[in-house]
């Protein structure tokens, strides 16, 4: 993630010519025809979400005379590769984006202005807002829900049990929380209350972000320019953290985990409890030897709860010829058929809160609970996001393991104010 600011610029610089050469965001296929005409179209994805829009591409193939051709890019040189189509002219016609990076590909005019479109779905109150608030600007939408996963609490049903708490309860603040998690550590061995990669920049923004967006503050503000981060929300946050693990709640291997043994131990049936997000869901359905369940985000005190709502968007790029026929596929895959037949049916979220329970979910509360989560889900729609949050060598990351592992108070007031230089830098 460090390549964050350099790419920045290169896209930049490209999307200059690419609005110089098109003329700005308007424009249509100049056929004349309807949008489902035959047109050959192109479509990039990172390859995380590749598998997945495969199949929703296939879908889309076989129901249309429209064709498209997609191409799975290795995430490591996805920002890359787009800044240099964009200034090449040679983007495809069809652009997804992981939702953290959105908001850059808006503010250079990569994507073409859909609001129209966007607001005449039929379901667009049923939409992820989050993924809705990050490819909108000046009241102009840009973009539309692609692939959505989510944060939240995973627990251990058993251990719950065994350790005299009532399993159907998760912790409802930080005070039950703290309480839930000694309590399950009291069982003793290997078994422990809480776990977190400590030294995973991105795990940490995932899973803490929204402890802090259901207290109203999240770790940037709503317009992306003002940073959060010495905020009692927070501090609340890395003080429990930093008790859990003092105490020997938390296994000492959180200290350095970056992520890669991240879920390891919970779902050995080790762990009571864990901010994780919904890519686990696969794995314990597979090899759980436990029951599990789930629970969202709550603010220290209780009084709210919320999500970190990922995934990614997509949007008509603004050098595409076919508009019409580009932005025909993103309307379509958010109708009933795809949503179901596609996201659904494999064991996604479907970014439609309203198709929460359908045939393919009916037997799966968790999977359910996380898709009406999406209705307050937060995702942060700030440009630098990567070189804050992704770095492993960045101010947010040194700001926590500064505060939970060393006991620095002045660690979070130190990476406020690095922060907000990098956004006021980067607006």
């Amino acid at each position: 993630m460090s390549h964050t600011v350099p790419w920045r610029a290169a896209v930049a610089a490209a999307a200059a010519l690419v609005l110089a050469a098109c003329g700005g965001p308007s424009g249509s296929s100049g056929s004349g025809e309807g949008p489902d005409n035959g047109t050959q179209l192109t479509m990039w994805v990172r390859h995380t979400e590749g598998e997945p829009v495969q199949k929703l591409v296939d879908l889309y193939n076989r129901t249309h005379q429209n064709k498209i051709k997609l191409t799975v890019i290795p995430g490591e040189s996805f920002q890359q590769k787009v800044g240099a189509a964009a200034g090449a002219r040679s983007l495809p016609d069809i652009l997804a984006s992981d939702v953290v990076y959105s908001p850059n590909y808006v503010d250079q005019g990569l994507y073409r202005d859909i609001t129209d479109k966007a607001e005449d779905l039929p379901f667009k109150d049923n939409l992820a807002q989050a993924h809705q608030k990050v490819v909108t600007r000046d009241g102009k939408v840009y973009g539309l829900p692609l692939l959505v996963d989510s944060s939240l609490l995973i627990y251990n049903k058993d251990l719950f049990t065994k350790a005299g708490l009532d399993p159907e309860k998760p912790p409802a603040n930080f005070d039950e929380m703290y309480r839930y998690a000694k309590a399950i550590r009291g069982l003793g061995g290997k078994t422990y209350g809480f776990y977190f990669a400590g030294n995973c920049a991105g795990c940490l923004a995932y899973t803490l972000m929204p402890f802090t967006a259901a207290a109203g503050t999240p770790p940037v503000a709503e317009d992306g320019k003002k940073a959060q981060i010495d905020s009692p929300a927070l501090t609340a946050t890395a003080d429990l953290y930093r008790r859990l693990y003092a105490e020997g709640i938390v296994p000492s291997g959180a200290k350095t985990d970056d992520g890669a043994t991240w879920t390891a131990a919970f779902n050995a049936g080790q762990i009571g409890m864990i901010p994780v997000g919904t890519f686990n869901f696969l794995a314990l359905a597979k090899g759980a030897k436990f029951t599990w369940g789930v629970a969202p985000f709550t603010a220290p005190n209780g009084g709210a709860t919320s999500t970190f709502v990922g995934g990614d968007v997509v949007g008509v790029t603004s050098t595409s010829k076919h508009p019409e026929q580009a932005l025909d596929f993103l309307t379509w895959s958010l109708t009933d058929e795809p949503q179901l037949e596609v996201w659904a049916k494999n064991g996604f979220l479907t970014p439609r809160f309203d198709l929460a329970e359908n045939q393919y979910t009916a037997k799966d509360p968790a999977r359910v609970a996380a898709i009406k989560g999406l209705k307050n889900g937060y995702t942060p729609a700030t440009l630098p996001y990567g070189e804050i949050f992704n770095n492993a060598n960045g101010p947010w990351l040194a700001g926590l393991r500064g505060h939970i592992f060393n006991g620095n108070s002045a660690a979070l007031p130190d990476a406020q104010q690095k922060i907000q230089k990098i956004i006021d830098e980067a607006d």
